[in-house]
């Protein structure tokens, strides 16, 4: 069977290595570079320079004796960026590699679907007939209709990477995932940075008590955060912006990052039968099939959640679907990590969710500054938080805000989708010395066991 994927991201690379995998002949099409935004202008390239950072940030503000010396460190941006353009480099080699020696053939073009079964490649003008299609094409920065990109003053996060000198300034407006780890990295580079978010919030899909201990380290870092605001004007003056805003205040800035969410690119699906939601997304059923029998959608493009580890597991699904096989999407039990001023991870329902779908609930909650392993690391900062059925004592979500979430939140999220219940985490004996332990506690706090915990 021939199967076409167009789309070289997380979904649509991991749909082409499955259906390979299991037999079929499969094309992979994308007009770009292999690895989608994850790897080239997002996740990998976000980490890669966070990491960095905070390793030269560590050694500035590491206390050395009673006197608290700083280490004069200057950072260097076109080194650290040419760090990160060396990692990406190295995963898209191993990538194509990986796709080459599996047997996908690529093709670098654009395309446009003509009809559901014949894709038409712009740069060579030829046609591609295919059995099975799988869409993968993702998603791009959006924008306001009062912020248009100009790529030099008012930029996305794409633009971002074309920087080449280290701004004095930046506003930052959204305060979600995107947001919050510019700000970051900004804040890191040494620029005055401003976060204006509309809701009243920040992070304001992840658990309450997060975002609260988000937007107090944002206030220690001296990071101007302003909530349930919106920019009411705008006016280029000499080399800056200006924005006024709803709350009364002025933010003068040298640049503007819009971060307000992604619009889906499905603009290749002329005068298509396929299906699109109100946003532009393709309607996939749990299958990953669109309103279209043999057309598939994975990855950001069909709107569900827009994370390269749930693109991973839909291309996989939409590869069996497409070659016959009869696979569920389950988006139940999903860990979300975001690598802001201090790493935050969840799994499983916030607390006012859990409240709302009329749980009773008990929470656990542990700060890292009460181990060791966090004095040793010199990030005291932030906590783990369960919560669980108080009838049936099951863990139904976890939020940690604090160092290494980005690794621990995946202990919670098995016991989650286990159906753990809190006692039985509780016995596991944890490492010593561990960021872990920090799980055990928070569990035994449930039921006020909690050794370290001073009241």
């Amino acid at each position: 069977m021939r199967l076409t994927v167009v789309g070289g991201g997380p979904a649509g690379y991991v749909s082409a290595l499955t259906a390979r995998r299991l037999g079929a002949d499969v094309f992979l099409i994308e007009k770009e570079d292999l690895g989608g935004t994850c790897l080239n202008k997002g996740c990998i390239p976000t980490k890669t320079l966070i990491h960095s950072l905070e390793i030269l940030n560590k050694f500035k503000n590491q206390k050395y004796n009673q006197e608290n010396t700083q280490l004069e460190i200057a950072i260097d941006l076109p080194t650290l960026m040419q760090r990160k353009d060396n990692v990406v480099e190295t995963q898209k080699r191993a990538l194509a590699t990986l796709l080459k020696q599996s047997g996908v053939k690529i093709i670098k073009s654009d395309t446009t679907l003509i009809t559901p079964k014949t894709l038409f490649l712009k740069d060579t003008s030829e046609k591609i007939e295919t059995q099975r299609l799988i869409i993968a094409t993702g998603s791009r920065p959006a924008e306001l209709p009062m912020l248009k990109f100009d790529g030099e003053k008012i930029l996305s996060s794409d633009d971002l990477w074309n920087l080449r000198t280290i701004p004095e300034s930046i506003a930052i407006i959204g305060a979600g995932a995107i947001g919050c780890e510019f700000a970051w990295i900004f804040h890191l580079l040494g620029s005055k940075v401003y976060i204006l978010e509309l809701m009243p919030r920040a992070l304001p899909m992840e658990d309450e008590e997060i975002s609260k201990a988000v937007e107090r380290l944002f206030k220690k870092k001296k990071i101007e955060f302003y909530s349930e605001v919106k920019i009411t004007d705008l006016k280029h003056v000499d080399n800056s912006v200006e924005l006024s805003l709803s709350n009364g205040k002025t933010v003068h800035t040298d640049i503007v990052l819009v971060s307000v969410g992604r619009a889906y690119n499905t603009e290749f699906l002329i005068d298509s039968e396929i299906k699109l939601g109100t946003k532009k997304e393709i309607i996939v059923n749990e299958k990953m099939q669109s309103s279209v029998e043999d057309i598939f959608a994975a990855g950001d493009i069909n709107g569900k959640f827009l994370l390269a580890h749930v693109a991973y597991r839909e291309g996989e699904i939409a590869a069996k679907n497409a070659l016959g096989y009869n696979e569920k999407m389950d988006y139940s039990v999903i860990p979300s990590t975001i690598f802001t001023i201090s790493e935050v991870a969840s799994v499983g329902l916030r607390e006012n969710e859990a409240i709302q779908k009329g749980f009773k609930i008990k929470k656990g909650i542990f700060p890292f500054r009460a181990i060791g392993k966090a004095h040793v690391i010199g990030e005291i900062d932030g906590f783990v938080k369960v919560i669980v059925n108080a009838e049936t004592d099951i863990i139904i979500g976890a939020h940690i805000i604090g160092p290494g979430a980005s690794e621990l939140i995946h202990e919670l999220a098995l016991a989650v989708k286990s159906t753990i219940k809190a006692k039985d985490l509780k016995e596991l004996i944890h490492s010593h010395p561990t960021l872990s332990e920090c799980i055990g506690e928070a569990v035994a706090d449930i039921s006020g066991e909690a050794i370290h915990k001073i009241k």
